[in-house]
């Protein structure tokens, strides 16, 4: 061997382990919960070696935190100051969320992190905040433009736009999911017109 001669390189690194591992983490988990959780099972629906998850997530605790941080939007949402505008783009984003393919595991983790607060608690109140905080934009800039009462609360319209949503997908029958994942729009516009008939919405005010 000359001493220009190499070793071998090592088994390259695969960039789709962690999309994978992520993906079936909220798969698993979204059927089996936090009590049914385990490694094996992401290693067997994500076709990944229990080593190599384990080396980049060092317990089952930090792997689904890392999953349910995924759920989190990219972008924040656009406050452009009509509020009924406002208030369907964020009822859409809403609705992907709960109709997407990893709805169930986001929704079992908001009931679940009631119960695990020291497993999900902290991740779930990342994506918590970044809504809040939309939301509370979105109010008081409609407050400010007058198309709210003063001392509207953003809280309440919030919970009530979010809340009418997950109760729906919740009371739908599974048969008709994939019809309302398709195409959520009437359904939307039904909803934001509740939430805003609620909250004494004036509409904008005349250019």
């Amino acid at each position: 061997m000359t001493s220009t001669s190499r070793a071998r390189p090592g088994r390259p690194v695969d960039p789709d382990i962690e999309p994978r591992v992520i993906k079936a983490t909220l798969e698993v988990y979204g059927v089996v919960g936090w009590d049914g959780f385990t490694i094996d099972a992401v290693a067997r629906q994500s076709r990944v070696g229990k080593a190599a998850i384990y080396r980049r997530w060092a317990s089952k605790q930090d792997l689904i935190a890392a999953a349910i941080l995924s759920l989190k939007a990219p972008e924040p949402v656009e406050v452009t100051g009509h509020l009924r505008d406002d208030l369907t783009g964020i009822a859409h984003r809403v609705a992907r969320r709960y109709l997407g393919p990893h709805g169930l595991a986001h929704m079992r983790a908001m009931v679940e992190a009631k119960v695990y607060p020291e497993v999900l608690g902290e991740a779930l109140e990342h994506i918590r905040r970044g809504a809040i905080a939309s939301g509370r934009r979105t109010v008081l800039a409609a407050i400010e433009g007058g198309e709210l009462p003063p001392g509207t609360s953003p809280s309440l319209v919030m919970d009530g736009l979010a809340g009418t949503i997950m109760h729906h997908v919740l009371m739908v029958p599974n048969s008709k999911l994939a019809e309302l994942a398709d195409d959520p729009s009437k359904f939307i516009e039904q909803a934001v017109d509740f939430v805003l008939a609620g909250v004494g919405w004036s509409g904008p005010e005349p250019v």
